[in-house]
């Protein structure tokens, strides 16, 4: 079993515990320090994906137009009963803004929405199914969260209502609010425009929430909530996870200056006329001057069981070359916390083998380690340590077994001033 594997499995039954303890364990009077947290926590996954899709900028001001809508429409319900119908917040969720609604409220509801966007985008193309689709799964989620909630003393309804003291009209008001949400999400990106397609990994935080609330249905026993929470994470497995595209396998083509056009899964990009794409190339040096060579998996699209540089990789959008070249020398090799000196910044390449062709703008970096390399068998055939001075031969060889690119790299670096100096402090050949 993967590390990855058992870590989401343990935060799975961390959650499930917890929520038993929610409901079992009288809250302190500090417990709203504790809510705000989890909050947090919870909102953490679905941000980072929003990150990765949009960038730094596009994802903050998304998120801080979700969260002041959120936090403008909770307060008029309060002071009005619309749309959800009179209720109030008990101090359990953290310091209230306006007297009246937690802080918490602007953290809570954009994951849920973002979420429900994510897994609408990829059911329809629509845009107005998607709005329709979006509000209609955020209020689903909301049948799994709100009884939880009551039944905790986060929030209570005048009047109590009739799914475990929730009334109809709050289910209503959540319809309504979330195809406002939907289309302001719409408009966005209307106007900003992303690279990338929706991806259904913004639905994560969605899920863990949903799964959460889920045990507190449980341990409860509003049976017919957990019954409802199952069926609604069933679903996002079923439209979700099953349609969730890798991050890192969505290449950036570009134009000649580097400048992102659009993006495309790689297994759509390499072919007899590859465009140009985003990349980058590694170089790591042990002390004794031997250069880290891999032998590139069987498996591979391009250039298959030939032998290349250390490491090789493309860029994510909203991604640095060296962020990404520290990403890829992880996975593909487990090297971590190595510095990389990136060398030949500009360096461009076009190749081709069988019919396929390689089109990179392709940063080099030179790094500097004594660790020996844990393979990731997916990538990487083997590996080997050779002196810098015996793969240049290798590489100028008629019959060099080396792959294009690192041949033009090797010898660009060996001519390089910097690269030289860097050599020189930090290897001492035999």
């Amino acid at each position: 079993m993967t590390a990855k594997r058992l870590i989401t499995i343990a935060l799975l039954a961390f959650l499930a515990i917890g929520a038993y303890f929610m409901v079992n364990v009288e809250l302190p009077p500090w417990s709203h320090y504790l809510s705000g947290l989890n909050v947090v926590l919870f909102a953490i996954p679905a941000f980072w994906v929003t990150r990765r899709w949009l960038g730094w900028f596009d994802s903050f001001a998304l998120w801080i137009a979700l969260g002041l809508y959120a936090i403008g429409i909770e307060t008029l319900a309060i002071y009005t009963g619309f749309p959800y119908g009179h209720f109030g917040y008990s101090e359990l969720l953290g310091a209230k803004l306006f007297g009246v609604t937690p802080w918490t409220v602007f953290l809570a509801w954009t994951p849920l929405m973002l979420g429900a966007y994510g897994l609408a985008g990829n059911i329809s193309t629509n845009v107005f199914a998607r709005i329709l689709l979006s509000s209609v799964i955020t209020t689903a989620f909301d049948l799994v969260l709100d009884p939880g909630a009551v039944r905790l003393g986060f929030w209570q309804y005048d009047g109590g209502g009739w799914w475990y003291g929730v009334p109809w009209s709050n289910f209503g008001g959540w319809l309504i609010t979330a195809t406002t949400g939907a289309v302001v999400i719409e408009l966005f990106l209307q106007f900003r425009k992303p690279l990338l397609p929706v991806p259904t990994t913004l639905a994560v935080s969605a899920a863990l929430i949903v799964w959460f609330w889920a045990f507190v249905a449980h341990w409860s026993e509003l049976w017919l909530v957990y019954i409802a929470s199952i069926a609604i994470l069933a679903l996002m497995i079923e439209f979700g996870w099953k349609r969730k595209y890798r991050l890192d396998e969505m290449l950036v083509l570009c134009d000649d200056g580097g400048t992102p056009l659009t993006t495309k899964p790689k297994s759509q990009v390499h072919s007899n006329d590859t465009p140009l794409h985003l990349a980058f190339s590694i170089f790591i040096f042990n002390s004794k001057g031997d250069v880290l060579l891999q032998r590139r998996a069987l498996s591979k699209q391009t250039w298959p069981g030939i032998w290349s540089n250390s490491c090789c990789g493309h860029q994510m959008l909203h991604e640095r070359p060296s962020d990404g070249a520290k990403r890829r020398l992880k996975y593909e090799i487990g090297f971590s916390g190595v510095e990389l000196f990136c060398i030949l910044p500009n360096y461009r390449y076009r190749a081709e083998l069988d019919g396929i062709v390689e089109n990179e703008i392709c940063p080099v970096f030179v790094g500097f380690s004594d660790r020996e390399p844990q393979m990731n068998i997916d990538e990487v055939e083997a590996t080997l340590w050779q002196p810098w001075s015996e793969f240049l031969e290798r590489c100028r060889r008629p019959d060099s077994d080396i792959s294009p690119w690192a041949i033009e790299e090797a010898e660009l670096l060996h001519s390089d001033r910097e690269f030289q100096r860097l050599f020189a402090a930090n290897c001492r050949p035999s």
